[in-house]
């Protein structure tokens, strides 16, 4: 049975999930056994949500990494050359102080890629003409001169040509330039530089028609990187308001309008690795960074009535030690050195400060009951209600703890929101393996019996 929601999510064979259709609106909690895909299911969302909502800056990401050895190219070119004037050596420095700038612009959502492309063809025409006045041809004659060749040009030529073919690897043929009339002057294929032109032209243009046409392989490709390629699900779909937005049976894929951004939560000792490979950890830690002091009767909740204490983000170094508690009795700590529940309901009162969680934000927490006192399971409860009543979060939760269950379901009810809360679990299916997820709507007596099988197990071993 399935509902009209905001956001649906639709997953067919994948891994342990036989079948799961989950509604994201309001709150949404998936419970089950270990093993039967709610951190599948967490991953999933997250990641396809986030490049969805990112997708331009996901392009960008890619042409960056291209460009940034082309860039590392003209670098190594400007100064390979020997310096014949010091009006030379300075016109060539203000050149190479250029280059991180170029860079780093790309990842500039706001800066059009066609005056990024133009900045980086002048800049290959500087170069270009630097190459000429010093009188060097990368085939390995030296023009001008002599047949004697100095053995210092014959080794710049010789890493010149090495690198080239290191950065040009890449398979250009095949991209569809016609319409670029700057590229159909570039006719000397066998100069070096006019084959960089050519590599840039392609990059870009690769870039404009992926932000303009939306493919859905660089969603495939990115998830493939968190999964595997050949683990992908065969049949995956979001919709949104019962409109296609990703599926692997279209050709693109559109933008959603009720959700902005996506945070992920799994692990509150995140905190005390500086850089990981889980990126979803980095894109969290981004977001706790900051200078942002947001006072709501949330923060202040937690604060006062929960960890006796406040968290904040001390500078934007990014490294472990940016983040100190201040106990209520003015005592400064290292939050590494804290309790791990200190740190759970941390992160979230940095989200609340730096202002990242609104009505278009999906808070999706994978069993957030982990490392939490009894007591304090029922209080994040009380706060992730809360987060949604007051700010119309949008949360997905993953859970296996029946006071976690059981609070978020009895105090949404007294907060007034239980209409906009849904509660889903995961049952084997006729495989020993294999999980359909049930939407139970309100109805949570289902997640208790399923939790009864651990009383039955006390009762066996224990007689």
């Amino acid at each position: 049975m399935t509902m009209s929601s905001n956001i649906n999510m639709s997953v067919r064979d994948f891994r342990a999930l036989k079948y799961a259709d989950i509604a994201i609106d309001g709150i949404t909690l998936v419970a089950g056994e270990n093993g039967c895909g709610k951190s599948t299911l967490s991953k999933l969302l997250y990641y396809s949500v986030n490049n969805i909502s990112n997708y331009d800056s996901l392009v960008r990401k890619n042409l960056y990494r291209d460009m940034r050895d082309v860039a590392q190219l003209f670098e190594i070119m400007l100064r390979d050359l020997p310096e014949e004037s010091e009006d030379e050596s300075i016109n060539r420095r203000s050149y190479i102080n250029e280059i991180p700038n170029l860079v780093r612009n790309i990842n500039d959502v706001d800066t059009p890629l066609k005056i990024l492309e133009d900045r980086w063809i002048l800049l290959l025409r500087e170069v270009k003409k630097i190459y000429s006045d010093s009188a060097i041809d990368f085939s390995g004659e030296i023009l001008g001169l002599d047949s004697s060749i100095p053995i210092s040009k014959r080794i710049r030529v010789s890493r010149m040509n090495r690198i080239l073919k290191v950065v040009l690897q890449d398979d250009i043929d095949d991209v569809n330039l016609e319409g670029n009339s700057e590229y159909n002057d570039v006719t000397h294929e066998t100069d070096p530089f006019n084959k960089i032109e050519k590599f840039i032209f392609s990059k870009f243009e690769i870039a404009s028609q992926a932000i303009d046409n939306r493919p859905i392989s660089l969603i495939e490709k990115e998830l493939s990187k968190i999964f595997s390629e050949s683990d992908l699900p065969t049949e995956f779909c979001i919709k949104e308001f019962g409109e296609t937005i990703l599926s692997r049976s279209i050709q693109s894929t559109s933008l959603l309008f009720s959700i902005n951004d996506a945070i992920y939560i799994d692990n509150p000792m995140m905190f005390a690795v500086e850089s990981s490979d889980n990126p979803h950890w980095n894109d969290l830690k981004s977001l706790l960074h900051g200078s942002g002091n947001t006072s709501n009767e949330i923060s202040n909740l937690i604060s006062a009535e929960i960890i006796s204490g406040d968290v904040e983000s001390v500078d934007e170094n990014y490294i472990v030690n940016d983040f100190k508690f201040k106990r209520s009795d003015n005592a400064i700590f290292n939050l590494l050195d804290m309790a791990t529940g200190i740190k759970s309901f941390s992160i979230l009162q940095l989200l609340i400060k730096n202002g990242h969680l609104n009505d278009k934000t999906l808070l999706i927490i994978d069993e957030p009951e982990s490392n939490l006192h009894p007591q304090w399971v029922v209080e994040y409860a009380r706060v992730i209600v809360l987060l949604h009543k007051k700010f119309k979060v949008n949360l997905f939760l993953a859970s296996h703890n029946p006071d976690m269950v059981s609070a978020i379901r009895y105090i949404s009810e007294k907060e007034g929101v239980l209409d906009r809360v849904n509660f889903y679990l995961a049952e084997k299916d006729d495989g020993k393996f294999d999980y359909k997820y049930k939407w139970l709507r309100h109805d949570i007596e289902p997640i208790f019996e399923s939790f009864n099988i651990a009383i039955d197990r006390i009762d066996r071993y224990g007689v």
